[in-house]
Parts: C-alpha cells; structure tokens; sequence
C-alpha cells in the first residue's frame, strides 16, 4: 500500500505548527522532559515489564482519581443502566488499567520507527477505505474519542496522507512532541477555530479527513439526540461537511488488544443514506455508529468526558 499523496505535497499555510523553541527548555517545563524520556525508555524494556507498570498504575488511578473517576462512573451508570453496580466498577477498573497502558506507550507514537508502528498497530477494514479512494471518492473517517484514538490515526497517516482538527495543548512540550509524532509522516493539523473550510478543501485535495466529533461543545450548532439512550447535545456539522466535500463516512474504533498486546483500529463501510438532510437524523446516526464502535471495547472509550454537560432547556445537570 502507498499514500494518496507524498508527505506534505499538499500541506496547506492554514495548519498550525508546534515548532521546537528555546522556550520549551525552560526549568519549568524539565519535569515534562523527564516524563518524554521515560517514554522513551519504556520503549526499551520488556513489554511484560510495560503491562506489569500499566496493572499498577491502572489500579492506583481508579483509586485515586477524584473528580475524573466521578464523571466516569457517571457515564457507565447513564449509559449502561442494565449493568448492576458491580459490572459498572469492573468496567470502570477496567478503563483506567487501559487508559494507563495507552499513556505508558506513547513513546510508540513518539520514537517509534516506522516497522514499529506497522507492526504494532493494525488496521481492520482498511478494504473500505480503498474502494472510496479508488473511484476518487474523498473519505471522512468519523474517529471517537477512545483511549486509542492517537494510534489508529498515526498508522492512518502513515499509510495514506490525511488532516484533522485539534486544540494545541497547554504544555508546549507535550505539543511539540504530540503534534510531531501526528504529522511525521504525511498528515497536518488545523485549530478547530477554523471551522469546515480547511476540512473541505483538503478533502477536495484526496485527502482524507480524521474527524472528532463526539464531545460536548454546548449547544450551538447542536442537536440534541440519543447517545447510549441519554439526550446528547450532538454537533451537526458532519452532514454539512460530508455533503459539500461530496465524500463518505468511514465509522472507525481504535483500541489496545490486550491478548496479542497490540493496537487495533476497525473500519467499517460507508455510512448508508448519509447525509440524509435531516439534522437530527444524521447526527442520530452518527451517535449509532459511535455506539458500534465503542461496542468493540467498552472500557477503551473515553469515559472521563462529560458528554452530557450540556441539557436540553429545563432539564437538571447530569454532573
């Protein structure tokens, strides 16, 4: 397989870059560096070591977590109401053990070299993605927040040339390294303050496009519909978005496999009858698909959200 394009053929002025400055070296940000490089010496011991790390310090965040801990279980009990309270803390227990697994092995993603991430991060699927781009079809890959979110779009982006939208972090070291290790092969990054127009144009280009859509942005440009059965406030945007770049919806789902100890990323064919012109259908079927994804992995879906912070008018919070 080879990308649609060569890395950075159609890099557009409007992605943001997180160059490396003297500012990143100040004593404030050491601590960070010494975290980078512990990253990258997890990289270099046995992976029995790296999973033995993830149990402890999985357990050690379901006890200790506070506030984020809440939310979750707020989460699993809205959304997952046939489960009793004992299967719910199994889940959640669950999700930090992955959720410190993903985090200790970042250095994949930021030393990694390229056999590494081919080897260690399996796309399934990949035959959808291929039969759209090989009639021209520009390709939408709708990618929710789970904890492997990060892998499944380096491997992407490895393979063929994509964008995506992010928020730049606070910590500019932690930016530098994550938005180098999101665009060193092929992809680019814009701010989401730029709304649809990049997506658009690079999409036009025959790149395909990373998009993030399932948190609660408030309600504009928000329907509210079903997600898990719980009124969500769901952005409307990609109908809009699908319809005037002419392309298709990929449903996808990114996760650690514990058993073979590697990270897996499923694609499933095009969304059917998409966009349908109705908001409120379209963003309910982009909730399903979401749901299906998440059926893959439970646990690995990024529970710590508050995707229901926003409620329809007169209803109480759900926090």
């Amino acid at each position: 397989m080879s990308r649609d394009d060569a890395p950075g053929e159609d890099a557009d002025v409007g992605a943001y870059r997180a160059p490396l400055t003297a500012r990143h070296f100040a004593p404030r940000y050491w601590l960070t560096w010494v975290g980078v490089a512990l990253a990258w010496v997890l990289q270099q011991i046995p992976r029995s070591a790296v999973q033995a790390l993830a149990r402890g310090i999985g357990r050690l965040l379901y006890r200790r977590s506070g506030r984020s801990r809440r939310i979750a279980e707020r989460n699993l009990e809205l959304c997952f109401p046939q489960l009793d309270a004992a299967e719910r803390e199994a889940r959640l227990a669950a999700f930090y053990r992955y959720q410190a697994q993903t985090v200790l092995d970042y250095g994949l993603l930021w030393f990694g070299k390229p056999g590494e991430h081919a080897s260690r991060i399996r796309v399934d699927g990949l035959e959808h993605y291929e039969r759209a781009r090989s009639d021209g079809t520009p390709v939408i890959i709708l990618a929710p927040h789970s904890l492997g979110l990060d892998y499944g779009g380096v491997r992407m982006s490895q393979m063929y040339d994509g964008v995506s939208f992010a928020k730049p972090m606070k910590n500019p070291v932690l930016e530098w390294i994550n938005h180098r290790s999101r665009t060193r092969y092929s992809g680019d990054i814009f701010a989401r303050e730029q709304g649809l127009r990049p997506a658009i144009r690079q999409l036009r280009r025959g790149r395909f496009f990373y998009y993030l859509p399932d948190e609660d942005l408030g309600a504009d440009g928000a329907v509210f519909v079903d997600f898990f059965g719980v009124p969500k406030a769901t952005l409307t945007a990609l109908g809009r978005l699908t319809r005037m770049s002419r392309a298709v919806v990929l449903p996808s789902f990114a996760w650690y496999d514990l058993a073979r100890d590697e990270y897996v990323m499923r694609l499933w064919p095009p969304m059917e009858g998409f966009p349908s012109g109705d908001d409120a259908a379209d963003a309910r079927a982009m909730n399903a698909a979401i749901e299906r994804g998440v059926e893959q992995a439970p646990a690995q879906y990024l529970w710590t959200l508050r995707l229901f912070r926003t409620r329809p008018e007169g209803e109480p919070p759900l926090y």
